[in-house]
């Protein structure tokens, strides 16, 4: 399937009406946009104003003829290049052909033209063309894709470090919140920052998202939450309303929440633009017992159905048939993208995406998932970290990380809690003192480790060689990158548990008591 949208044109010229009206009629099967001139000098003009397949060129005309037209078009950069078909009923003698050809013809033909023939000819050369078009597209395509694979790579590395900012922001409030009474006026005003610091993660969220590709990362979640955060984040600044309609006993779905998230919002931006004057767009959700495959446009399992509805002016059947092809837009500064990729992403969670629309009657886009059969898990409200009992407890816990921030605020998280805390800026590092602390009959209980340290040995590598120094050594991963693979499967490397930055006091210190199996 072609993948350029563009029209494809052709120049015939000839003095003669009459010859004009004759090609125009042979050609008119191919489908393809036809010009006309009666002149070489208007030949030339129309040469410069549009990009032709194609020129089919009368080689005898009076004034300037068909030979000093040509040279004129491949003297042009403009023009040069572009395939010439001589056609003649006087000029047939071997001399006139070898000048055609030395002025940059492709091929000559004599009249009367046998159609069959003269259409054989065209649609070689508009093959050629699509298929140059093509590859100029898939050269900007790719040029695109490594500009957005150089910026994922970008907003990751801002995610991360935002994410760092954000894990001593909350830690530090944490601290504060511990030494106050909740019904201090400034612990009040602490719970208030340390909400808003959980909301800007979503934040570094959308970040990481836009950084990632590849497989999904799945999980079992409740796909009404992640529709809800993921439309609400686009909405914003709109005109556009949503309308949610969730039954209270939804199924849950498998899926890599942030890559379903990169599908809603691609379907609501799209819904959007679709309605520049405002509206409102339904999503709603329903479970559907298909585990006999009854319904074949449906995976042959229970499904979790997403459809989204907007008012706008909807799409026609023709271009319905081409939304999910990769590089079809009808949009001016559109990829042709955004659906495509939705299509792959729904694809590999075993899902179906359909759409339906109708001229002045709006876009409906349905999307069908494998459910897993529980009750999805509620909608997680954002709430400041709880007061923890600051009963003392007792381990060595070392924590390895190369920001000067977040060593401080921990050590000082869990010294109030009574551990003692043993410091590292890398691997090398960690690996050393934990062997150093074993032969001072001093071991570590407990390595909390960063996944990525820039220019050093990270949490991957360090685990793996940890476990050659003592096998029952005890490790919890932490990373700013979320949505990284080792946390997604973190006990498949070696980690007890993973922890994503920034996190909360409270979820530290119980994810530490599970790992040292201290009772709550």
């Amino acid at each position: 399937m072609a993948m350029s949208n563009e029209t494809i044109k052709i120049l015939i010229v000839d003095d003669r009406p009459e010859n004009l009206h004759a090609m125009q009629v042979t050609l008119a099967p191919l489908g393809v946009e036809m010009l006309t001139a009666a002149s070489g000098n208007e030949a030339l003009a129309l040469m410069l104003r549009h990009e032709f397949a194609l020129v089919l060129l009368d080689v005898q005309m009076p004034g300037m003829d068909g030979f000093e037209t040509a040279t004129l078009m491949q003297g042009n950069q403009a023009t040069r290049g572009v395939p010439i078909i001589f056609v003649t009923a006087i000029n047939k003698d071997q001399r006139h052909v070898f000048k055609g050809y030395e002025t940059g013809a492709v091929d000559y033909l004599f009249k009367p033209l046998d159609a069959d023939i003269l259409l054989s000819k065209v649609k070689v050369f508009i093959n050629l063309h699509q298929a140059r078009l093509d590859c100029a597209r898939m050269h900007q395509e790719l040029l695109r894709t490594r500009n957005l694979e150089s910026l994922g790579f970008l907003a990751g590395g801002i995610a991360h470090d935002f994410n760092n900012i954000l894990a001593a922001i909350m830690g530090n409030i944490g601290l504060c919140m511990m030494k106050l009474s909740p019904d201090h006026e400034i612990y009040r005003l602490l719970e208030a920052v340390d909400k808003a610091t959980l909301r800007a993660t979503n934040l570094t969220q959308q970040l990481l998202t836009f950084a990632r590709g590849g497989d999904p990362i799945k999980k079992i979640a409740s796909i009404a939450e992640v529709i809800t955060t993921s439309a609400d984040f686009v909405l914003r600044g709109s005109k556009v309303a949503c309308e949610y309609d969730f039954p209270k006993d939804l199924w849950s779905v498998e899926i890599d929440t942030g890559q379903m998230s990169q599908v809603i919002q691609n379907l609501v931006i799209n819904a959007i633009q679709a309605m520049p004057e405002g509206g409102t767009i339904n999503i709603r959700c329903r479970n559907v017992a298909n585990s006999d495959g009854a319904d074949n446009t449906l995976p042959p399992t229970n499904c979790v159905t997403v459809t989204i509805h907007d008012s706008g002016e909807g799409i026609q059947e023709t271009v319905m048939a081409k939304i999910f092809d990769p590089y079809f837009t009808t949009k001016a500064k559109g990829s042709g993208l955004g659906l495509a990729i939705c299509h792959s992403i729904v694809t590999k969670h075993g899902g179906r995406i359909m759409g339906d629309s109708k001229p002045g009657q709006g876009s409906t886009f349905t999307i069908a998932l494998p459910a897993v059969l529980a009750k999805a898990s509620p909608i997680k409200e954002i709430t400041a970290d709880p007061i923890l009992d600051l009963q003392k407890k007792t381990g060595r816990i070392m924590i390895m990380d190369d920001d000067d921030q977040i060593l401080e605020m921990t050590v000082k998280m869990l010294s109030l809690f009574g551990y003692e805390v043993v410091q590292a800026k890398n691997g090398s590092e960690a690996l050393t003192l934990y062997r150093r602390q074993q032969e001072a009959g001093a071991p570590v209980d407990l390595v909390i480790m960063d996944l990525t340290i820039p220019g050093g040995m990270g949490g991957k590598e360090t685990i793996a060689k940890l476990h050659q120094i003592d096998p029952q050594a005890k490790a919890i991963v932490a990373s700013g990158y979320a949505n990284d693979p080792v946390m997604a499967a973190c006990h498949d490397y070696g980690f007890l548990a993973g922890i994503n930055k920034p996190f909360q006091l409270t979820e530290l210190i119980k994810m530490i008591d599970s790992a040292l199996g201290v009772s709550p």
